[in-house]
């Protein structure tokens, strides 16, 4: 298993971090609307009415008001785990404490404290020792002014039992939860490194066979027909082991600009990438008769010099496979304020509207079929797609008014 799913530990606090700050959240700003809403009914009940309980309502409605505005902060990620819980945990107990004790006095023994305790232990998911060292001394504090207080054997036991018992119930919720959230991590930990390596092992597999089909390619060369239907076969042969490269290519290149950072860019001449990319397709284009356009302008973009050269390959030889017999594609770049559009246009059968939003995605098959039944990965625009967002740049599909496909990519003018 790799160096990332080793270091458990770490990955977990900060997803437990995250899933608290969600949690809490909705948990704070829901006490506070409890708060409010004890407000209102008292004021407009006369006998519940008690000018110390509003005020101390109202405080706890503020704190657990910050507390939320808190959770939204990107800085809580930063905190250590049991922060938050902590935070929530001795709000909601005190708050149920001091109501409890303010209630018990007028009304006789409340749930206030049994049900703050719950709420306590299972709105955040709690580390055990965070848990405990939260519970057991406010407990402690709440048995005390239980004691302390003049209030006859029967609601001192009332409300000590009551406070107890809700104490381990809690406890073992939390627990509960808490080995459930973890365990559903780790679960998801395991699938995303069998993820990981089946794509390391398609990766490898696919980078193996580029040598032999490299091989058969530069044989099938230096092989010729003794008749005409044997040479179509060995052309046949060539152009499916030449597809078949090109797909392996493809796959290897989709893995290696999987989750690299953006890179170093320099200033690149937009005429030198068209005209490279049109002597690379100009064999593949002339087997099907199709004209490649490139314009020249003296633009320079920037960006990676290499991997602007496969966007445009990759986009050129879409535009090829898809694009009829005897048609035209065209290279051509639009200079705008800050950044220029290169655009590949072909005249083919366009993209259906419903379709468009699956366009850039990997494997992606979309109805429209290669003109001359080429086979197809849909790993090409998903490679333009991600080297694009390595280099900071844009793409983008628009439909071409003389039917046909508009793909292009966005880069900022080299300075």
């Amino acid at each position: 298993m790799s160096k990332d799913w080793d270091s458990e530990r770490p990955s977990f606090d900060a997803h437990l971090c995250g899933r608290n700050a969600e949690r809490l959240y909705l948990a704070s700003c829901y006490f506070a609307g409890v708060m409010l809403a004890l407000v209102a009914v008292e004021f407009f009940v006369a006998a519940l009415w008690s000018t110390e309980l509003v005020l101390f309502q109202t405080a706890s409605a503020l704190y657990f008001c910050g507390l939320a505005w808190l959770c939204r902060k990107a800085r809580i990620a930063t905190w250590p785990t049991p922060a938050l819980p902590l935070l929530f945990g001795v709000g909601a107990i005190a708050t149920g404490l001091l109501l409890s004790l303010n209630l018990g006095a007028r009304f006789g023994a409340t749930p206030a404290y049994a049900t703050t305790v719950f709420v306590a232990c299972l709105a955040p998911l709690w580390p055990r020792r965070s848990l405990l060292s939260m519970l057991l001394p406010l407990h402690c504090v709440y048995l005390a002014t239980v004691f302390a207080a003049p209030y006859d054997v029967i609601f001192k036991t009332v409300m000590t039992m009551g406070g107890t018992v809700a104490l381990p119930l809690g406890i073992v919720a939390a627990v509960l939860a808490f080995r459930s959230e973890r365990q559903a991590f780790e679960d998801m930990a395991a699938i995303r490194a069998l993820l990981h390596e089946r794509r390391d092992m398609v990766a490898m597999v696919a980078h193996d066979l580029q040598s032999p089909l490299a091989g058969i390619r530069a044989l099938l060369r230096t092989m010729r027909g003794r008749s005409e239907a044997e040479a179509r076969n060995l052309a046949e042969i060539a152009r499916t082991c030449s597809d078949m490269y090109g797909a392996v290519a493809r796959l290897v290149e989709a893995h290696r600009s999987a989750g690299r950072e953006r890179l170093e860019l320099a200033a690149v001449q937009v005429d030198t990438v068209f005209r490279d990319a049109k002597v690379k397709a100009a064999n593949v284009a002339a087997e099907k008769g199709i004209t490649i356009i490139a314009e020249t302008r003296p633009l320079a973009v920037s960006a990676e010099p290499l991997l602007l050269s496969a966007m445009i390959d990759n986009l050129l030889a879409n535009a090829i496979k898809f694009s009829p017999t005897g048609s035209v594609v065209r290279l051509t770049a639009e200079p705008r304020e800050r950044e220029v559009r290169l655009c590949v246009v072909d005249n083919g059968p366009g993209i259906a509207t419903a379709e468009v939003p699956l366009l850039f995605n990997k494997f992606a098959r979309l109805r429209t079929v290669p003109t001359a039944g080429e086979p197809t990965t849909g790993l090409g625009l998903y490679i333009v797609r991600t080297l694009a967002e390595r280099m900071g740049a844009g793409v983008g599909f628009a439909p071409n008014a003389d039917n046909g496909s508009v793909f292009f990519i966005d880069l900022p003018r080299a300075r």
